[in-house]
């Protein structure tokens, strides 16, 4: 199968590429591992986030360092039944693969060749299937513990080096504050640059007065930084966006990409969003 890995090449993109290696290695799976690096072959294939992940073309992953566990599971993972979960030419929604695969569909449609029955080909994929996820398993406990001794790792040294977390839960400086966060990482493009730009550029339009009291806080993130990685979890990131947080509760305003070329419309989606938390 082919890999691509996407990234600039920085120690998480490099992480990432090292535990793919190594799950292959253990599964005994043939790769061909590509690095795209260049920002615009990264952009034009609709990557928002690195590192990203993709096998055969298709994206998997992005924004995230996948663990060898993670890795191993995404490359032992069973293809879908050819016939798309329809037994049969009247097209039927089949329950599950073994249905989809009985005796009266073809062979071929769970891949089998040389005149195997769809049943026999499906009990043979079973039996493959259970001898993987056992390997899969002890794989697996194995790189938990290695992650934990890697995550304490990581924890002492950022204590050391006295970084200060960015938290989502910050204590609010005023009753009903509004934190207005842009999201971003490592590699920054013009388009990103303007996002933030234009956003900064709304609030202090019509906001001023609230941006100078502490009402309305303005906060650009890295979230390819340890210390604001969780980011990514507490607000379910799947591209580098505007979020407005108050009182515990968030919205997202993902349609900034597509109107970063429209400034006005840009100013009147981030004014209102403003506004309407404000009320």
């Amino acid at each position: 199968m082919k890999i691509q890995v996407y990234g600039s090449g920085c120690d998480k993109c490099k992480k990432l590429t090292a535990n793919v290696q190594t799950a292959a290695k253990h599964l005994g799976v043939e790769i061909e591992l590509e690095k795209v690096t260049q920002i615009n072959a990264i952009t034009e294939a609709g990557i928002l986030m690195t590192p990203a992940l993709a096998i055969d073309g298709k994206l998997v992953s992005s924004g995230k360092v996948l663990s060898e566990a993670e890795v191993a599971k995404i490359l032992t993972a069973p293809p879908p039944c050819a016939c798309n979960g329809a037994c049969g030419p009247s097209g039927e929604k089949a329950p599950s693969t073994k249905t989809c695969c009985s005796a009266s569909a073809p062979a071929s449609a769970c891949g089998c060749s040389g005149g195997a029955s769809a049943g026999a080909c499906c009990e043979k994929g079973n039996s493959l299937k259970k001898i993987l996820t056992f390997a899969l398993l002890v794989f697996v406990a194995a790189s938990i513990a290695v992650m934990i001794i890697q995550q304490k790792k990581a924890q002492n040294s950022t204590a050391a080096n006295g970084k200060t977390q960015v938290a989502s839960s910050d204590t609010p400086k005023h009753d009903n504050e509004i934190l207005v966060f842009y999201f971003h990482g490592n590699q920054r493009c013009f388009t990103c640059n303007k996002i933030e730009t234009l956003t900064k550029q709304a609030l202090e339009e019509k906001y001023s007065k609230e941006l100078a009291d502490g009402r309305i806080v303005f906060r650009p993130v890295n979230v390819e930084d340890p210390v604001n990685e969780h980011f990514v979890n507490d607000f379910q990131l799947s591209s580098r966006s505007v979020v407005m947080q108050k009182n515990g509760k968030y919205q997202k305003f993902d349609a900034v990409w597509t109107l970063v070329r429209e400034p006005q419309k840009f100013t009147e989606y981030i004014q209102n969003g403003v506004t309407e938390m404000l009320q």
